[in-house]
């Protein structure tokens, strides 16, 4: 018995050094190649969509015996601030262009970005630590042409805070509404 120990001590220390041979790669300090990492940018991290500019299919709907159509674009901007996720990773905020048009003339044509949503976003919440995620057309009711909006923390796309973004059918100033409800995301106000 006292052999079979004396054999899985001796096992086990040369299975030890085996590993420490090979995990140190048979370096000393002296040999190893030192690297300053600081001197590197870590890789910008991507923000929602991966920082593509992407549009979202145009809507074609008619009502009021009006045609109306809404295209969304979506991209990454190279002059809003860059917000640090939790890591201090920099992530670009995002800006979206609307644009409506019914029966062929455009109504609305604007491009939204962070800033137009913080006052409805409320004291609560820290609008800086923030992206804008994008917005999209969600449908055209008695009140107006219906958009869904998100604002979040860079790399949080279920979280958040949801927007309505409601423009009046013959036109003019949207209203912008915090939309603090889970179920919202799946009936817009009518």
């Amino acid at each position: 018995m006292r052999k079979t120990i004396i054999e899985i001590s001796a096992s086990a220390l040369l299975l030890f050094s085996l590993m420490l041979t090979v995990a140190c790669g048979n370096r000393t300090d002296g040999n190893a190649v030192r690297i300053d990492t600081t001197m590197y940018n870590l890789a910008q991290e991507e923000g929602p969509g991966h920082d593509d500019a992407r549009t979202l299919p145009p809507v074609a709907i008619d009502y009021g015996g009006k045609h109306y159509v809404t295209t969304v674009s979506i991209a990454p901007s190279d002059t809003l601030p860059m917000v640090k996720d939790t890591y201090t990773d920099p992530y670009k905020d995002n800006e979206a262009k609307v644009r409506v048009t019914v029966d062929g003339k455009v109504l609305v044509d604007k491009v939204f970005r962070k800033n137009d949503f913080i006052k409805a976003l409320g004291s609560d919440a820290d609008p800086m630590s923030q992206i804008f995620c994008g917005i999209a057309f969600d449908k055209i009711s008695p009140r107006g042409i219906v958009f869904r909006a998100q604002l979040a923390r860079p790399g949080d796309m279920e979280g958040g805070t949801s927007f309505w973004v409601t423009y009046p059918v013959e036109g003019g100033i949207p209203v912008i509404t915090r939309d603090d409800s889970r179920e919202a995301a799946f009936a817009a106000p009518d």
